[in-house]
């Protein structure tokens, strides 16, 4: 699975030329087919090199000599997800297995196509979980496909007791049992502000506080939500003690999470908040319907694409099946329309998913049926009206 680091790394780097491809794959069962998907885009690759680029047959097959070791990597072939991505450049081959059904896709330019991956990266699916319990307080970060655990070391304490051990160094907090700040026999009591016995609500409290401090210190100026998860009784009590702003409250992954695998917590994470970027899409789309009368929404690619290199774009709608190729000229902010065949030319979807994905543009890459207008198959709503002075990249 690629991460946004890698991501960046990839549409920085600059080179003659390079390889992008994109095939779907079984996760199990069609071996076979799979090989024969790469080996046929391995040659499409070639092909595209000798043609574009004049490099002869050797030379082409040097440059992919790593990828096609892959074919014949039976080991490599037993563990796939839905789609296989692979860049090759001049220095370097990196690969990845998604979880994504990949247009198939054989892309040879200067730049690496990436616009497929963006989904799995954007901020229309991304999700954060605080997964909760007296024992742990972990913290997540997701999409639709993918979730992976963030290191809160030093900044998020282990467990409700060290929360609590930490007020106590504090002279806020006493307990008995054992010397204070020492771990104290099993038996400990937990004693609140005032040096009264307290209710567990007000040192689950402290602690939410503590954990609350370091999460929301982590997560900054993110605008991603923030989904809960633990036993029902916890929820509420780490809502008082929140002070993120993109707390999500209309739901929560109920029950105790200490034991179980990400896999399942990010299946209930999914189902629990799901209905949140459906409800942001249809937002989006309503908002392109207000905007499109103020010239601040558009279907104009040579539109869309200069907005999106400037930084200009709010939220993108791509036809995922769709391509265009041509030319953007920094000097006059404008875009030359070409063929896949000539030599210069970017594709424009691509470049223009990437440029706003960067910028943080929320991206759509979606089946024609979802755009808000589907002529040119590129939608867009516009940080500011098109008429509007821009400035160049």
């Amino acid at each position: 699975m690629i991460t946004r680091t890698q991501f960046d790394t990839l549409a920085a780097a600059a080179q003659d030329y390079a390889v992008s491809i994109f095939i779907p794959t079984y996760r199990v069962g069609n071996q076979k087919e799979d090989q024969l998907r790469l080996k046929n885009a391995l040659k499409k690759a070639s092909e595209k090199l000798e043609f574009r680029y004049g490099l002869t047959s050797e030379q082409a097959h040097t440059f992919l000599a790593e990828a096609q070791q892959l074919e014949s990597n039976t080991e490599f072939w037993q563990d796939q997800s839905d789609g296989l991505a692979l860049f090759i450049g001049s220095d370097r081959f990196e690969y990845y297995s998604c979880p994504v059904d990949f247009e198939p896709m054989v892309y040879v330019a200067p730049e690496f196509y990436l616009r497929p991956l963006i989904p799995m990266l954007g901020d229309t699916q991304r999700f954060h979980v605080l997964a909760l319990s007296r024992g742990s307080a972990k913290l997540y970060t997701a999409t639709q496909f993918t979730i992976s655990e963030v290191d809160t070391s030093g900044i998020v304490p282990v467990n409700m007791e060290a929360a609590l051990l930490q007020d106590t160094t504090d002279g806020n907090l006493g307990r008995a049992g054992g010397a204070e700040g020492g771990r104290g026999n099993s038996n400990q009591v937990y004693f609140g502000r005032g040096g009264q016995t307290g209710d567990e609500v007000e040192d689950l409290k402290a602690y939410f506080d503590r954990v609350d401090a370091g999460v929301s210190d982590y997560l900054c100026d993110d605008r991603a939500p923030l989904l809960l998860g633990g036993v029902d009784e916890l929820i509420p009590i780490y809502q008082r003690a929140n002070t993120y702003g993109h707390l999500y409250t209309a739901g929560h992954v109920s029950g105790n999470l200490e034991e179980t695998g990400m896999a399942m917590l990010h299946e209930k994470a999914w189902a629990a908040i799901s209905t949140y970027f459906d409800e942001q899409a249809a937002r989006d789309l309503k908002l392109y319907g207000d905007n499109l009368a103020e010239k601040e929404a558009g279907d104009d690619l040579k539109t869309i694409v200069p907005a999106a290199v400037n930084g200009r774009i709010a939220a993108l709608w791509l036809d995922r099946t769709r391509y265009a190729y041509g030319e953007f000229r920094a000097q006059t902010n404008d875009i030359k329309v070409m063929t896949d065949e000539d030599k210069n030319a970017t594709e424009l979807f691509n470049l223009a998913a990437v440029r706003a994905f960067e910028s943080g543009a929320r991206v759509y890459n979606v089946d024609r049926e979802g755009l808000p207008a589907a002529s040119s198959g590129m939608c867009a709503i516009y940080r500011y009206s098109v008429n509007s002075d821009s400035t160049n990249a």
